[in-house]
């Protein structure tokens, strides 16, 4: 089957990419200036990946912690790359188990670590699904951490009217490749806080300044970029084996450079088309809610209700947990030889990819690890695509 839908869409016109390849100086503080906007927000900092805006972000906090907060908590279940920048800022990451139900961290455990060696706690909205921080927070206030809401695939959900990455300390947010918003990489930092901008403001002052040759590359690469996340480019860096690069550890690496100039124009132009990108998410997620609706081995995780009124998801991709690692294996080759871009996201635990820093079993996240598929929301999505994703959960939950 030549047309292969990818797990996820970042589709740049020629006309977005030409703009970009001329973009001025001037390009940053336009994507600035409109995201602060946007979020309602005071300060937004702009990095070649999210992975250095965090990097930059614990360097503005480090000096000013007591001595002894050293220790950064999050989900036993998240991205790796989180591990290796708190690892290469000298920081100990501690794990904290998730609920399979819901992929919230476990609030009695995460009380359990949280304490006076605690710099930082991270709250993951993951796949756009906003994930609640009143517990979190208090915990953070008690023993002066700071709260960081990872919101990296979640620009434009919100929750109690607010938009996600903005009611803690610090929104950490990513315009990798699938992203929201994708400037073939990038990511950035924001806060409401007057003082903590202050902090950032200095760490960011050590950027090098982006070139005109930077710029130049990012246009190339979010050229080829673009046209991989198109379902003809995907069949074909499927075959390849690019879908597989960032499995690998190499790839959780980063560079402490800034966004260049042409990243911010394709990121600005896209911040105007979010809303309805996400609206078309969010339609085509209950398309895919409905089907899954009475399908006994499979249910989507959330910590909210998913139709409620005080919550708004982005809905990167549409989590599904099942009922079993056999069947969720069975579910992704199924979709996958009808030609849709299922996902099964990160193979391991935090604690198995750095069994240095398990403290303890992590069952809630080892389920997830094991029984977590994705399906993709894009606008590539027909009504074809709607029925191979019907029958195969059909051909699945029979086999069985």
């Amino acid at each position: 089957m030549l047309r292969h839908l990818p797990p996820t869409a970042s589709p740049l016109s020629v006309a977005t990419l030409a703009r970009a390849a001329g973009a001025s100086g001037g390009a940053q503080d336009d994507f600035r200036r409109a995201l602060r906007e946007y979020l309602g927000t005071r300060e937004v900092f702009l990095a070649s990946s999210g992975r250095t805006a965090l990097y930059l972000l614990f360097k503005a906090l480090i000096p000013q912690a007591d001595g002894g907060q050293c220790e950064v908590i999050m989900p036993a279940y998240t991205c790796p790359s989180l591990v290796k920048v708190v690892d290469d800022s000298g920081l100990i990451p501690i794990f904290v188990d998730i609920s399979p139900r819901t992929l919230a961290m476990d609030e009695e455990a995460l009380a359990d670590e949280v304490g006076g060696e605690t710099l930082a706690i991270i709250v993951v909205h993951p796949f756009a699904i906003p994930h609640p921080l009143d517990r979190p927070q208090a915990l953070a206030k008690e023993f002066g951490a700071v709260l960081i809401e990872d919101a990296a695939q979640s620009l434009g959900a919100r929750a109690n009217g607010r938009p996600v990455g903005v009611r803690g300390d610090f929104g950490l947010f990513s315009l990798g490749p699938g992203k929201p918003i994708s400037a073939g990489g990038g990511g950035m930092v924001c806060t409401g806080d007057e003082r903590l901008a202050r902090l950032l403001d200095r760490a960011w002052d050590a950027l090098p300044p982006t070139s005109r040759k930077g710029s130049a590359l990012a246009v190339a690469r979010l050229g080829a970029m673009s046209a991989a996340f198109q379902p003809r480019g995907w069949w074909l860096a499927t075959r390849l084996g690019l879908h597989k690069i960032g499995d690998q550890e190499e790839t959780w690496g980063f560079q402490v450079t800034g966004l260049t100039d042409a990243q911010a124009a394709v990121g600005r132009e896209q911040l105007a088309r979010l809303d309805g990108i996400n609206d078309r998410r969010r339609a085509n997620a209950a398309r895919l809610m409905h089907l899954v609706d009475g399908v006994e081995f499979a249910h989507v995780p959330s910590p909210y209700p998913l139709d409620g009124d005080d919550v708004e998801p982005g809905f990167l991709r549409l989590p599904l947990i099942l009922d079993s690692e056999a069947r969720r294996d069975a579910l992704f080759q199924a979709l996958w030889d009808a030609g849709v871009g299922a996902g099964k996201m990160y193979k391991r635990t935090l604690a198995e990819f750095f069994p240095q820093y398990a403290l303890t079993d992590y069952p809630g996240a080892h389920a997830v690890s094991r029984r977590l598929l994705t399906l993709p929301t894009h606008h590539y999505l027909c009504e074809a695509d709607f029925e191979r994703i019907a029958v195969a959960l059909a051909k699945v939950g029979d086999s069985k």
